[in-house]
């Protein structure tokens, strides 16, 4: 970290962490910088608690069968109503839904417990990390509601080894693949289609493209709208044959805690779900599993069941009730998971139901490396040099899945099982500093199953039979997500290789574009046009041309920004992202698979452009510094439409950008109804 001024004095790095708590009880370099990181990762809001509402709550843990401690409450505390409203009160997004679970920073999970009166705040000894120097909470989320499952290649192939019927994913997958093209077939399904996948939230879009539709128009008529849409269309497309990321609408996706109440006995979960459909108790036998999921023994089936009326647990809801009753915690048998924050998949779709279970692995817990003494800064830089040099992760689980298509046994085959205890070990590397052991790593062939192909031009090669493929020395500097010269690929006959071959991404498009055209007009004035004579229409009295000047301000930093944008998110020096791919927040890939590089690169950017688009809004409704009058905002916004319909410039490097014309627009048009009261 740069030295920086604060309050006219200068900070450097090591004042700042003592200032986060004291650290020097750590003696792991890779679980201080793990601690002293999470000061950093984003919260959403803060609240201070008076240091006599903490208390501390003994963990419930006991010896297994084997003699091992299980912590069934490895992570999680509990709290009183009143200290939930004081975080509602300061968390925007509660002014809406209340949750009654929230993840705090350094500590873990924190549930209401019903039967607390007053401020009270309960930690157990799991929660902490390290003293911290202030009792000021820090929430990183909450369990607003359920989040949608999906399916992905990990979680298919050991679901299709526990004898699920192939038919059940396709199905899915031709369900998602459908939904897709109804998204096509009005301007409704596309707006809502957008605002599920957040495309072009901050510039109000899918709104924008269903107010079209209520004024006569169409946003397809315009090529810009209709590139966004279809980029869209393309990423989820893309995601469903590349990475089999299917979603299961009797499946959802929650934090766990643990039942403080006693009432659950061992293999029974309660799960309460509120959304806006209403409230629902799942009851039956469901399946619980958790990302990453390699072992087959990583998806188990459990009892959901309801609660008597009077039960605290009837106070929480959208989360997942694990039993404190038992040999070993549930958790800690899905992937080893524990209760500070980890999500959890509840499946209660009977076409997914298994028709066989494996045992849950019991890998040995490896505790950190310990060096006798405090940490200083040189020991956590050693280990981030160690770290990115020894990081194998990726490597591990492409080899896994793999060798899990190509023997017989699937994931149940040894070598597989073996990989997965190594990916363990590689997912806990970075909090325990112990690297994966590559000695034992399996070795493989440079032939694989068609669906790990990185785009639709790799040559499948269907003489190549499974039974035929010899193991052999691996390259060592192979990329997980990369085809290394000389990879053959076979069609699969596997579940996922059905799935991957099920989708052909230009039959699709040629589809759907031939759909779009055939339902729009062709009219001789610009879409843009329209909507500018539109506005001049129902706000024919507003004066306007007062505010032209600093329309052509705003028009002129948000087009700089979307240069730079463009520039800073370039895959190569003179091939620059496009505007649609900003806009719409999505590097496409040149073969069709994104890889983790550009993943991460799109949500930076994705993050950049929402709130260059945020800003700019604000500027034409209050100003940069909120210095003008609500009341002119639509006189503002005509300015800024006019401007953008009619002045348009092109960038030497960038052509003619046209993406401002519509953030703009919406706007005008969302001021427009206000001041026509319709």
């Amino acid at each position: 970290m740069a030295p920086f001024i604060w309050n006219g004095d200068i900070r450097f790095a090591r004042a700042v962490i003592k200032d986060l708590g004291d650290f020097s009880a750590i003696r792991s370099p890779a679980k201080c910088a793990a601690r002293i990181g999470q000061a950093f990762s984003q919260a959403f809001s803060s609240v201070n608690i008076p240091r006599e509402s903490f208390s501390l709550l003994p963990d419930v843990e006991r010896l297994d069968s084997a003699g091992t401690r299980r912590v069934f409450s490895d992570g999680v505390g509990t709290c009183s109503k009143s200290i939930l409203e004081k975080i509602w009160a300061a968390y925007a997004q509660s002014r809406v839904w209340k949750p009654t679970l929230c993840q705090i920073r350094y500590a873990g999970m924190i549930s209401l417990d019903s039967r607390l009166h007053g401020d009270v705040l309960r930690l157990r000894p799991s929660m902490i990390k390290f003293e911290a120097t202030s009792t000021q909470i820090e929430i990183c989320g909450a369990g607003f509601k359920p989040l949608p499952f999906f399916l992905n290649r990990q979680l298919i192939k050991i679901l299709e080894d526990l004898r699920v019927p192939p038919n059940a994913f396709l199905d899915l997958q031709e369900k998602a693949v459908e939904q897709l093209r109804i998204t096509v077939s009005n301007p409704i399904n596309a707006g809502y289609y957008l605002q599920r996948e957040l495309v072009g939230k901050s510039a109000r879009i899918p709104w924008l493209i269903r107010k079209l539709f209520y004024i006569g128009m169409t946003f397809s008529e315009d090529q810009f709208l209709r590139d966004t849409h279809e980029l869209a269309v393309l990423v989820r497309l893309r995601e469903l044959k590349y990475r089999s990321r299917i979603f299961v609408e009797r499946g959802i996706t929650v934090y766990g805690i643990m039942d403080e109440t006693g009432h659950l006995k061992e293999g029974e979960i309660y799960c309460s779900v509120h959304e806006e459909k209403g409230a629902k108790v799942l009851t039956g036998v469901v399946i619980v599993t958790r990302c990453p999921a390699l072992h087959p023994g990583d998806v188990q089936y459990v009892s959901a069941i309801d609660v008597p009326q009077d039960s605290p647990l009837r106070s929480v809801h959208n989360c997942v009730v694990f039993s404190s009753k038992g040999d070993r915690d549930l958790p800690s048998q899905l992937s080893g998971g524990d209760l500070d924050g980890d999500l959890y998949n509840i499946i209660f779709d009977d076409s997914l139901m298994p028709t066989m279970m494996s045992k849950p692995a019991d890998y040995p817990i490896m505790p950190p490396i310990n060096i006798g003494r405090e940490v200083v800064r040189s020991d956590m830089t050693d280990f981030f040099v160690q770290f990115m040099e020894n990081d194998q992760l990726g490597r591990l689980s492409t080899l896994h899945q793999t060798l899990a298509d190509q023997r017989p046994d699937g994931v149940f085959d040894p070598d597989c099982i073996r990989l997965a205890e190594m990916c363990s070990t590689a997912v806990d590397f970075s909090k325990t500093g112990i690297p994966v052991d590559l000695s034992g790593m399996p070795k493989s062939s440079n032939v694989r199953p068609d669906f790990q192909a990185p785009g639709p031009r790799v040559l499948i090669e269907n003489a190549i039979k499974i039974e035929d493929i010899d193991a052999g020395d691996e390259e060592d500097d192979e990329d997980p997500e990369e085809s290394a010269p000389g990879t053959k690929y076979y069609e699969s006959p596997k579940v996922l290789g059905r799935l991957y071959r099920a989708i052909d991404e230009q039959d699709f498009f040629t589809a759907i574009q031939r759909q779009s055209q055939a339902s729009t007009s062709q009219p001789h004035t610009s879409l843009a046009v329209r909507v500018w004579d539109y506005v001049k229409h129902k706000a024919a009295l507003i004066q306007y041309q007062h505010y032209l000047d600093f329309a052509r301000e705003v028009k002129d930093a948000y087009e700089d920004n979307m240069c730079s944008t463009m520039r800073e998110y370039s895959s190569h020096p003179i091939h620059f992202a496009s505007e649609v791919e900003v806009f719409a927040g999505t590097l496409i890939g040149k073969n069709g698979a994104q890889s983790k590089r550009q993943r991460e690169s799109s949500k930076s950017m994705k993050d950049k452009h929402d709130r260059d688009v945020a800003y700019t809004v604000q500027c034409i409704l209050q100003g940069e510094e909120q210095e003008f009058s609500k009341e002119e905002a639509l006189a503002r916004s005509m300015a800024c439409l006019d401007v953008a319909v009619h002045e348009r410039r092109t960038f030497k490097r960038f052509g003619r950008l046209v993406s401002f014309t519509w953030v703009a627009a919406a706007v005008c048009l969302k001021e427009v109804e206000k001041f026509a009261g319709i």
